[in-house]
């Protein structure tokens, strides 16, 4: 059965921890719905399409990039370059007289994920918890403490089920095999004995 979550609220997520004067770095996130879902797969996709040579690695990165772009409503702890507390801003395009965009004023969220420890943090904290949830919620992944073949067994619990026995086509047992001969199997060769002797 698919279990639906009551209606998730955003919540706040601390990304660095408060140090001496310097505040903590927080972030409010909104709870990852179909869009953020969308935007996020087609990120992926544009990685594959590309052949870059560490396609893997490239996507992952590109599927946290578009989660954390979707999912930023707010933040505390950030400033720019003059300590000024900033607020979360889009990319926004500059189009040419015909409508065309020819480039693009970078907002704040670009700056944010251009800074390694704060990406590494937020994939972290929003990022990671939420695969791991929609994996585990509705049965696809395995659980260490359900019945699924990742559970810990319990004592006297087989790990692995019985070998069925050969049956022909009346349902009867079939005679093993002889096995194989190998080198480590193989009879050493004697040399027989001069009879009479």
């Amino acid at each position: 059965m698919y279990a639906l979550s009551k209606k998730p609220e955003p919540e706040w997520k601390t990304l660095i921890p408060a140090n001496g004067d310097t505040p903590a770095v927080r972030v409010l996130f909104a709870p990852v719905g179909a869009k953020a879902l969308r935007l996020a797969r087609r990120a992926v996709a544009e990685v594959l399409r590309s052949g870059v040579a560490d396609a893997n690695e490239t996507a992952g990165d590109a599927f946290t990039e578009a989660m954390l772009r979707a999912g930023m409503l707010e933040w505390e702890g950030i400033g720019d370059d003059d300590r000024n507390p900033i607020q979360p801003t889009p990319d926004v395009d500059i189009f040419d007289g015909e409508g065309n965009v020819i480039g693009v004023t970078p907002g704040t969220v670009s700056a944010f994920l251009a800074e390694p420890r704060l990406v590494e943090a937020a994939d972290r904290e929003y990022v990671l918890p939420w695969a791991r949830r929609d994996a585990e919620k509705n049965g696809y992944a395995l659980s260490r403490s359900g019945t699924s073949a990742g559970a810990t067994p319990e004592p006297g619990t087989a790990c692995s089920p019985a070998k069925a026995a050969k049956t022909d086509d009346a349902g009867m047992k079939k005679p093993a095999r002889p096995r194989a001969r190998t080198k480590s199997t193989s009879r050493k060769r004697t040399t027989a004995k001069n009879s009479g002797t």
